[in-house]
């Protein structure tokens, strides 16, 4: 009996690490990401796409060496007028939006990261619900969300710096 409740304790406590996890990289995620420049473009919105309204956003690799960029993934402010595209689903529980890189190949954003070399440009978009008049949109690009990602660099000896970035969109 002792042991059924030593092994429920530990399921529950196993269970929640990883939430709590996600909840302090959120909220504590403050590092910048120095020579990576982002651009916030005027909304589109593209007609025969699943998505009928969306904002891109170009990121580029102004440092020296080059950067990979991973796991990236976009949350909205609670206070933006903006909400996400009814279409686009979130992690479960967690309002998060995954974002996935542009692949050249294709012309569609299906790459899971990007590696860019110095002055190389990619991008991601998001999904904003296209009952909102564009006047509206064109107000709230300033207060969009959060979009947090991993990016790593390498140091000149050759090793490399992994981190995790949040830049307010």
């Amino acid at each position: 009996m002792l042991s059924n409740l030593l092994f429920t304790l530990l399921g529950a406590l196993l269970g929640w690490i990883p939430s709590a996890w996600r909840w302090v990289r959120d909220r504590f995620t403050i590092t910048g990401a120095e020579g990576i420049t982002f651009v916030v473009r005027p909304h589109d919105r593209p007609t025969n796409a699943k998505f009928q309204c969306k904002i891109l956003v170009d990121i580029t690799n102004q440092r020296r060496g080059p950067v990979r960029i991973a796991a990236a993934y976009f949350a909205f402010d609670e206070s933006s007028s903006l909400k996400p595209d009814p279409k686009w689903s979130t992690e479960e529980k967690t309002g998060r939006f995954l974002l996935p890189f542009f692949y050249p190949k294709t012309g569609m954003h299906e790459w899971p990261d990007v590696y860019l070399r110095p002055g190389e440009t990619t991008n991601i978009w998001i999904g904003i619900d296209p009952k909102h008049p564009d006047e509206q949109i064109k107000q709230a690009t300033k207060n969009i969300g959060l979009l947090y990602f991993q990016m790593t660099r390498w140091t000149e000896s050759g090793n490399p710096k992994t981190r995790w970035v949040r830049k307010k969109l």
